[in-house]
């Protein structure tokens, strides 16, 4: 069985072939890139950033498959190519039994008669390992069995997702297309923890592809079959990934698709009658939607997050005493809803604003500790510039008072339940990308709006 004395557990070195492998692939991904900027550009002015952020991607991918490897020496990472490498050699030698697992529920998984390592079979323990592994199976194939390729592959696919977000956003504020390519594609941290072979490079994507669709559904009123089909297929990987995720994302989704009813609505007798019903029909089916994802939800269910919060406290927190990964406490936290609400400014605070400079231990703390100094900085800037008008901009605009929504909710969750900053930089990425770019629509709004009133 695993333990805590075998947690690296895959060793890997990337040789001549790996990297020559890598090069390739890198080339390959750049003609197809350049020829769909090509045909895309002439309509949509933001495909001028477009190699710019495919290049951040994957370049950040690589360099997290470089560091998995020689830095950490093992990881998450290396575990699920570990596991995938060993499936899609399965597929090489017995196609058949290879698509029988690609079809294969976790429930209904046997691997004790498919000559697996004994690392592939004790890893695959959960449902959202076993989807993880399948994934990246398919694409390891596609990369020669090479990590280093794979990689690229995979930060590659994942960049789609963001980007498709990106640009719809950048058609709703052309002007602001810069600063929204720096919150989607230019943190350091998330250009790192999420473009590697991890879950959370698939649920970032993800949330990408459900703000795209319902962007498109709710505002553009375009491609709705589409849309709803990879509502639904986006959905359905964050939720036996990541599901308390969905959680939060889903019902600020619907927030602001509720918000931008009245733009599809028209007359005002009609939305009077229309958008109550429509409001309750959406809280009520969301209140449904979120109690069968819980159910299925495993050590997710809303009904087990106390045992599990606890979980990662207490496995984080050993992790900082242990492998001098960086600690951080937040006091004695009460699993209330009145202990949640108390916790919540410190806990915002760590999520955005921490670890501070004089908390670095470590090379990845310190990207963080940067990071959070500018943010920090930024925030200052921005509520002293503007005071009031700041919290009057975010509930005047829907599109940043839904990210406000999302990305303050949460942020208390990860803070609360990470207690170690480098487990933090990973699950705070989505709330990360999504204050950003409220706060960066901010900053161009209030300038926006200060040149209209000093030319009047």
């Amino acid at each position: 069985m695993l333990t805590e004395e075998n947690i690296i557990y895959y060793n890997l070195n990337l040789g001549v072939y790996d990297i020559c492998l890598a090069i390739l692939f890198f080339a390959i991904i750049y003609i197809l890139a350049f020829h769909y900027k090509r045909i895309k550009i002439e309509k949509n002015p933001e495909y001028k950033y477009f190699i710019l952020g495919l290049t951040a991607k994957v370049v950040g991918g690589f360099m997290f498959a470089l560091l998995t490897v020689y830095y950490y020496k093992g990881g998450d990472s290396l575990s699920y190519f570990k596991g995938a490498d060993d499936i899609s050699r399965v597929f090489f030698n017995n196609p058949l039994r290879g698509f029988e697992l690609l079809f294969t529920n976790f429930s209904n998984l046997n691997l004790s008669g498919d000559n697996l390592s004994y690392f592939t079979v004790d890893f695959i323990n959960d449902r959202d390992v076993w989807i993880l592994v399948k994934i990246t199976s398919l694409i390891n194939i596609l990369g020669l069995y090479s990590y280093g390729s794979t990689t690229v592959i995979f930060s590659a696919i994942s960049f789609v997702g963001l980007w498709m977000a990106y640009s719809n956003l950048c058609k709703i504020y052309p002007k602001y297309s810069w600063h929204l390519l720096i919150s989607f594609f230019m943190i350091p941290s998330i250009i790192f923890w999420g473009s590697g072979v991890l879950k959370d490079t698939v649920t970032m994507s993800c949330m990408g592809w459900m703000i795209y669709a319902f962007s498109n559904i709710f505002i553009f009123k375009r491609k709705i079959l589409f849309s709803i089909f990879i509502s639904i297929f986006a959905s359905y990987l964050i939720i036996v990934l990541k599901p308390y995720i969905l959680y939060i994302l889903l019902p600020s989704l619907l927030i602001w698709g509720q918000a931008n009813l009245k733009n599809l609505i028209k007359g005002s007798f009609i939305r009077i009658i229309l958008i109550p019903l429509i409001v309750l029909t959406i809280s009520v089916s969301t209140f449904f939607v979120l109690r069968n994802i819980s159910i299925g939800a495993g050590k997710y269910d809303v009904n087990k997050l106390q045992n599990t919060l606890e979980g990662f406290q207490s496995w984080h927190e050993y992790l900082a005493t242990t492998q001098d990964q960086s600690g951080y406490t937040l006091g004695e936290i009460e699993f209330t809803p009145t202990g949640y609400l108390k916790a919540a400014p410190k806990s915002f605070n760590v999520t955005f604003f921490r670890p501070y400079l004089s908390e670095i231990r470590n090379v990845p703390t310190l990207i963080g500790a940067v990071e959070s100094f500018l943010l920090l900085m930024f925030v200052m800037y921005l509520l002293i510039k503007l005071r009031g008008r700041f919290f009057s901009i975010i509930f005047k605009n829907k599109d940043i008072f839904f990210m406000m929504v999302f990305s303050v909710i949460f942020g208390v969750v990860v803070g609360i339940s990470s207690y170690n900053f480098g487990a933090l930089s990973r699950y705070k990425m989505p709330a990360q990308l999504l204050f950003v770019t409220a706060l960066f629509l901010i900053y161009n709004i209030a300038k926006d709006e200060q040149k209209a009133s000093t030319k009047n």
